[in-house]
């Protein structure tokens, strides 16, 4: 296959980036939409992606949002569990289970990601290109008007109802993402930010628009191929086996006209070119810049289609049955890969079923001890303890706080019971009287439990008297 690799010139989609020029200008690519079996395959799949993320921020679950990003709480809410700095363990679980899936689906499926699923190509293939096509009209009119510059009315209020479109969407992109930052009490009627009420999530949509607009609009295909670290590690777990887009140049070459019987199925239309969004040639071979959209397969089997020759002269395969081996889609790698995969996944569904929602966090204590005495003459050695407690659930709770039965201790609070707010962090302070004979050899030790009607496990703060001789001593 190397033999078929171009030499570098004005048509060289392998060693210089489509959308650079050699001079290293900006190159705008004006990308084909080709319909095909591949196409409609993608839309449903992206239909289904952008309907999930414009309704996240509106449905709820358990009386919470589905998915809800709140930073200033620092707390993540997802499909009615709500999750805290604390459980930072769960975020490893996941954080560990979803590098091994993707290793384990590049290994199998290659950069589907990348082509299928990634939000930045489901948003520009999916509504930005179609938004621009509609306006512009094909491609090739497109690149001609380009060429042109100069514009008719008519072709300038179309370019103008275009930009306008862009706006629209862009706009509901930034108010859904804002949406999940921040929740849906910053819009009025759910749709349009109250700028006045809520400055914070007025300054964090502009801040989304721009960003959203200007990746969409302008800056496009050099998110792939010049930032996203994501394709370049993809693109270093490929192996042989992988699935990948490929060219056959077995069947393809030499490429030149269909009437020319020696030729090669390949009629050299560059239609592939025309459709790829990021500018590449894939009868070059398999290339960084390729994220597998499958948009030059729907492309070149609609022109072997027209010249009753066999499709999937490009296709998805691997780099062994481009050569001719058999491909093997299940071997020692991948299941190796499987097997990780579902131990983790298993680890983490038992750790987040299992996962307290009542979580206490001892604070610092106030370092001195000191002593009281009663009005018959005890003398009483007390401690301040300081402790957190964050409720992980949607509702308000009581605890009620005991000693054990056969403690020289007593404990006070601020109440009988502590109140602790849903989904919220909650501070609580005890005093720990207790006497001072108790503390002569070895300290003192005992456990406060803390009992939360409605759910089997106590919360239990074990406390340690230190001997000591008491700092001060006051009458009671």
């Amino acid at each position: 296959m190397a033999g078929h690799i171009l030499e570098s010139d004005e048509k060289d989609h392998r060693s210089v980036l489509a959308s650079i020029d050699k001079e290293g200008r900006r190159k705008n690519l004006i990308v084909a939409i080709v319909p095909g079996f591949w196409r409609r395959c993608r839309v449903a799949v992206a239909l289904v992606l952008i309907a999930f993320y414009m309704a996240a921020p509106l449905i709820h679950v358990g009386g919470m949002p589905m998915v809800r990003i709140d930073i200033p709480n620092r707390h993540y809410i997802f499909m009615g569990h709500i999750f805290w700095p604390q459980d930072f363990f769960y975020f490893l679980l996941l954080f560990l289970t979803g590098i091994i899936a993707t290793v384990a689906l590049v290994s199998l499926l290659g950069r589907v990601f990348c082509g299928w699923i990634c939000p930045h190509n489901v948003f520009l293939e999916i509504i930005y290109r179609p938004i621009e096509r509609f306006f512009e009209g094909p491609a090739h009119r497109h690149r001609l008007r380009n060429q042109r510059r100069e514009l008719t009315t008519s072709e300038r209020a179309r370019r103008v109802g275009k930009w306008i479109a862009y706006a629209l969407v862009s706009g509901a992109l930034a108010n859904t993402a804002t949406a999940l930052f921040v929740g849906t009490d910053a819009f009025l009627y759910g749709l349009i930010i109250d700028p006045i009420s809520h400055p914070a999530a007025a300054t964090f949509f502009a801040f989304a628009f721009v960003i959203i607009h200007g990746n969409f609009v302008w800056f496009r295909e050099q998110t792939c191929t010049i930032i996203c670290p994501y394709g370049r590690l993809q693109s270093a777990l490929l192996d042989s086996e992988s699935l990948i887009v490929g060219y056959d140049p077995r069947r393809g070459e030499p490429r030149g006209k269909a009437t020319v019987a020696t030729n090669g199925d390949c009629i050299d239309c560059n239609l592939c070119v025309d459709v790829c969004p990021t500018g590449i040639d894939i009868r070059n071979g398999t290339q960084m810049e390729c994220i597998q959209c499958s948009a030059c397969i729907d492309a070149c089997d609609s022109v072997m289609r027209k010249l009753e020759r066999p499709i999937n002269l490009i296709s998805y395969t691997s780099e062994n049955a481009l050569q001719g081996l058999r491909h093997r889609f299940l071997r020692p790698r991948t299941l190796l890969y499987g097997f990780v995969l579902l131990l983790l996944v298993s680890l983490t569904s038992v750790a987040i079923a299992q996962r307290p929602l009542f979580q206490l966090s001892r604070m610092r204590d106030a370092p001195p001890l000191s002593s009281i005495t009663t009005s018959d003459g005890q003398t009483l050695v007390t401690m301040v303890v300081n402790v957190a407690i964050i409720n992980k659930t949607p509702h308000d709770a009581l605890a009620s706080y005991t000693l054990p039965d056969n403690s020289q201790a007593e404990v006070v609070s601020f109440g009988p019971q502590l109140a602790l707010p849903a989904n919220a962090r909650s501070l609580h302070t005890f005093r720990i009287l207790v006497p001072a004979e108790a503390l002569r050899d070895r300290g003192y030790e005992t456990t406060i439990r803390l009992e939360i009607p409605n759910w089997g496990r106590p919360l239990l703060i074990p406390v340690r008297l230190p001997q000591r001789r008491p700092a001060s001593e006051s009458p009671i």
